[in-house]
Order: C-alpha cells, then sequence, then structure tokens
C-alpha cells in the first residue's frame, strides 16, 4: 500500500511538472527578450552566441509541444519570436541573424507574426 501512494505521488509531481513547464515557456520567452532587448547594445558575439542558443532551446520546446499551448499562449511566444528577430536583424549581427533565419525556416507560421512586427517598425521610421 505505502507503494502505491509514493508511486502515484511521484506520478502527481511528474505530471506537475511537466505542465508547469509547458506553462511557463510564455514567460520564458519573454525572460530572455527582455533581457535581449535591455543588452543588445552591449553584446559580444560571444553573447549573441549563448542569446541564440537559449532562443534556439525555448524554440524547440515549442515546436515539440505547440498544441500544448492555448490561443493567448502562442501569440505571446510568437510575439516574443518576432521581437527577438527584429533586436537581431537591429543588431546587424549577421551569425545571429542566420540563426534566427534557420529556425523560422523551420516554423512557417512564425511568419506572419515576425512580417507583421517589421512592418510595425517600418512604419514607426516612416513617420
Amino acid at each position: 500500500m505505502k507503494r502505491i501512494v509514493v508511486l502515484l505521488l511521484m506520478t502527481a509531481m511528474a505530471a506537475l511538472m511537466m505542465t508547469s513547464c509547458k506553462e511557463n515557456l510564455p514567460a520564458r520567452f519573454d525572460r530572455l527578450v527582455n533581457y535581449v532587448e535591455k543588452h543588445c547594445d552591449k553584446f559580444s558575439q560571444s553573447d549573441w552566441d549563448k542569446a541564440n542558443s537559449q532562443f534556439s532551446k525555448l524554440v524547440d520546446e515549442y515546436t515539440e509541444n505547440r498544441n500544448a499551448y492555448n490561443a493567448d499562449q502562442r501569440k505571446q511566444i510568437n510575439s516574443a519570436i518576432a521581437k527577438y528577430a527584429g533586436l537581431v536583424a537591429k543588431s546587424g549581427v549577421k551569425s545571429a541573424m542566420d540563426v534566427v533565419n534557420d529556425l523560422l525556416e523551420q516554423i512557417p507560421s512564425f511568419f506572419e507574426s515576425i512580417g507583421n512586427f517589421l512592418k510595425d517598425l517600418g512604419t514607426e521610421n516612416e513617420e
């Protein structure tokens, strides 16, 4: 009986951990993008490499579990991805842009979000 209770508790904890990771992904995207936005003007190539590595892992996690997120979470994640791509484009770091382009080729649904974000950047510059 004791083994059954322990097994049930372990199963419940594992399920909770799996769901909490999925719920936290939009916040992790936002944290990374906010950090990059705040510090990118001082980034070295090494800093960009680290940021791109983290970004890549988040995108991979999102791609693997995309259907586990609701529409608002997907919108938040897509917005963060578009914002990150805009920051990379503004930075002019070719290797960083190559990483983002490779990831975007894997996920066609992001093109619309990124296109809208980049259009907004262009609109602000024209005014």
